[in-house]
């Protein structure tokens, strides 16, 4: 129970954080181009985590060479590819598309489990993200069905299914990691190592464009990504992957939206409506269906 309790909160304030992402990437739009924005936070968060794990690093080096292949994966899924994904996506698709292919993530973890690992897909957990489901489609539909049938695939929402797929990836195969290295260790070389594989994407980002201006807004906002979203979210979603699973992190996730609702209420001074707290409803109420002890029945999907 304890190990439960800890995985589901360090899950959702994992969650909780990566919300105020989306608040500072809508801030920095035009402020900074994508891969160095990406770069920079992590940057940061490597910088940040650095002084703590360092023993962590010697204790655990010989473990993190044999694993070197499957620390790169972890490095280009998590931190070279997935957030730059999002920031690109943000500059051709409008946020409405992007909500409505993000929450799918859960599900695609939930049947990745399925066949790679055949963990089962229990008729709790099933309602339970189609309830959650049902909510974000109320959120971001605004309680007009009619508006889901006016969105249109461009570019942006295809660098968003990227995303989608960096972190469902990133996710499932996070059940992998070695246990003989530690949380910090194991954050910190897939820091480094996404940094590293980054580089050439952030140069030739840099001759291409202007580089951005060092304004008060983009350091609060690198600062924000770097220490909160990569450092302290990363490692709180690690220690949920460990207590709960992919899947029960996974659909903690789905409450994604409505934290970042209610960030955007505080910090942008947003209007609180019925059908967003309708929608908030459905999937607070969908995660508890589904994170609820499950019995022996289960739906087989082979």
């Amino acid at each position: 129970m304890r190990e439960s309790i800890i995985g589901y909160g360090a899950a959702l304030g994992a969650t909780i954080i990566w919300a105020g992402n989306f608040v500072a990437a809508r801030a920095l739009a035009d402020s900074i181009p994508p891969c160095q924005f990406n770069f920079w936070r992590w940057v940061i968060a490597l910088a940040v985590i650095l002084p703590f794990s360092l023993r962590y690093l010697r204790d655990d080096w010989k473990a993190l060479r044999r694993h070197c292949a499957y620390l790169s994966l972890m490095a280009l899924l998590g931190v070279t590819l997935m957030n730059t994904f999002v920031y690109k996506a943000g500059q051709t698709t409008a946020s409405l598309n992007m909500a409505l292919i993000m929450p799918a993530t859960p599900a695609v973890i939930l049947l990745l489990s399925r066949m790679v690992y055949g963990e089962p897909i229990t008729l709790r957990r099933l309602v339970g993200m189609l309830a959650a489901m049902v909510g974000i489609l109320v959120l971001i539909s605004r309680g007009e069905w009619r508006n889901l049938a006016g969105l249109h695939i461009n570019s942006g929402d295809l660098w968003t299914l990227g995303c989608m797929a960096c972190f469902a990836l990133y996710s499932l195969f996070m059940r992998q990691r070695p246990r003989q290295i530690s949380s910090l260790g194991f954050n910190t070389l897939v820091f480094g190592l996404g940094i590293a594989y980054a580089v050439p994407c952030v140069a030739l980002e840099a001759l291409l464009l202007p580089l951005p201006a060092l304004t008060l807004q983009v350091f609060i906002g690198l600062v924000y990504a770097g220490l909160g979203c990569s450092a302290v979210a990363f490692w709180l979603w690690t220690i949920g992957i460990d207590r709960i699973g992919p899947v029960r992190a996974g659909i903690i996730y789905y409450s994604l939206p409505l934290f970042t609702g209610v960030e955007s209420v505080f910090f942008l001074h947003e209007n609180v409506t019925l059908i967003q707290v309708c929608g908030g409803i459905c999937i607070i109420g969908g995660i508890c269906v589904a994170t609820l002890p499950t019995g022996h029945r289960h739906i087989a999907t082979g």
